[in-house]
């Protein structure tokens, strides 16, 4: 790992100012197919929480399904109040170390849910694997900082889609696997995964790292700048985005178990519909990366907020499995366009010393969306039932597209030209 001195001048070493790291492209392929692994691993388990619970011997549905958003929602919290630490730690030891360190964590912590034999001990160990979360913020901020600006939103679209390639491969694998070895084992190949990825980025991944000639940041010297320019709206899109995606998960299975799927095959069907959302993400990231570097990441979020309202709203219509998967498939399409692009606008108006940080306070704001969303759902579908949940989804969405419209614009499409926050007047 290299580090150099940084420039006294102010500004000096954020990224539109910095050269490009040469070794960024091969960090992304590196970090893509790490993050493949690390994202299917704790993909295997997620869709199968509602029946995990089910097999500790709760049978009453509203059980299951208060139990499968509390313990689904369980390492948010935590996450959410630890990953800015890790931002900061992050800025000042290295990315590429906290990656690693989240990964051997996350196998700890899935290694013992294996363990677990009632919702109360999985509850506790969720919980421990969000104090050592952190992965995914620290390998965004590494490509962020190391990746062209021009290139910046096809990067962040390339290393989500790889995360969209782990929801594909992960609940294909899990469904297939919980029938043929249990539920149990799924957590220790889950915990071998992550280990795997660790070494693997242990080994491959180098980093150019920046020295601020100033003094260092503060985790609430992040929290003041977020408060500025462009950064709240992004952070607001990123809570709404997650939060609205997530609030069926906790009860998707019993939803397409309604649907008339044999209980025999309940695991691998509810293992293709999460697959074909992933999929359609992995193939859209990287062209809606694209279409946000060439319009605007302002344009870009309008079109997949759109797009996403009106496909959860068909949702909450869907009477069969088929039309089921092609709107899974859709909304996969749409959301490949969403978190990328808001990650993207933190990224361009952050400085690089401060990336870190400020990119781990995007993610706590998306943890929040996921503790939230699961919570929320599993409470609605208790009281209202499953199909109004989509139609609250719908909302959502349209709000966010509602927040998106007072992102700056695009200078070579006409709007006016942004000011990056660190340039942001102080007094």
């Amino acid at each position: 790992m290299q580090v150099l001195p940084a420039s006294a001048s102010p500004g000096a070493t954020s990224n539109a100012d910095l050269a490009p790291d040469p070794n960024w492209q091969r960090n992304l392929h590196v970090l893509w197919w790490t993050q493949l692994l690390a994202v299917s691993g704790m993909a295997l388990i997620l869709p199968m929480l509602p029946l995990i619970v089910r097999s500790y011997g709760i049978s009453d549905v509203a059980q299951v399904q208060r139990w499968s958003g509390a313990i689904f929602s369980a390492p948010f919290l935590f996450a959410a109040l630890m990953t800015p630490v890790w931002g900061w730690v992050a800025d000042h030891t290295g990315r590429k170390l906290m990656v690693v360190r989240a990964l051997f964590g996350l196998s700890i912590a899935i290694f013992l849910m294996g363990f677990a034999h009632s919702p109360k001990q999985l509850l506790v160990l969720r919980i421990l694997q969000g104090v050592v979360s952190g992965f995914i913020p620290a390998a965004i901020g590494l490509v962020s900082s190391s990746a062209p600006r021009s290139q910046l939103g096809f990067a962040l679209g390339t290393l989500s889609s790889s995360q969209a390639a782990g929801v594909v491969v992960g609940p294909l694998m899990g469904g297939v696997l919980a029938d043929l070895i249990g539920f149990r084992h799924l957590f220790f190949v889950t915990a071998g995964i992550e280990v795997i990825a660790g070494f693997a980025v242990l080994r491959l991944v180098t980093e150019h790292r920046t020295r601020s000639a100033g003094p260092r940041n503060t985790v609430f010297a992040n929290l003041r700048f977020a408060a500025r320019g462009a950064i709240p709206i992004a952070l607001l899109g990123l809570f709404l985005t997650q939060l609205s995606i997530v609030l069926v998960q906790p009860f998707f299975a019993l939803f397409v178990e309604s649907l008339g799927v044999d209980a025999k095959r309940l695991s691998s069907a509810t293992g293709v519909l999460f697959g074909i959302t992933g999929l359609m993400t992995l193939i859209a990231a990287p062209r809606w990366g694209r279409l946000s570097d060439r319009l605007g990441q302002r344009r870009a979020l309008l079109m997949a907020f759109i797009g996403g309202s009106a496909v959860f709203l068909l949702q909450a219509f869907a009477t069969n499995v088929p039309s089921l998967f092609v709107l899974r498939g859709l909304q996969g399409l749409f959301a490949a366009g969403m978190l990328p692009s808001l990650y993207a606008t933190i990224a361009s108006h952050t400085p690089d010393e401060q990336r870190g940080g400020i990119v781990a306070l995007g993610a706590s704001t998306t943890l929040l969306g996921g503790l939230v969303g699961p919570l929320l759902g599993g409470f609605l579908a208790s009281h209202i039932g499953m199909r109004p949940v989509f139609v609250v989804s719908t909302g959502i969405f349209a709000l966010n597209a509602m927040n998106a419209l007072r992102l700056p614009g695009n200078p070579d499409h006409g709007d006016p030209v942004p000011r990056r926050s660190w340039e942001l007047p102080t007094q």
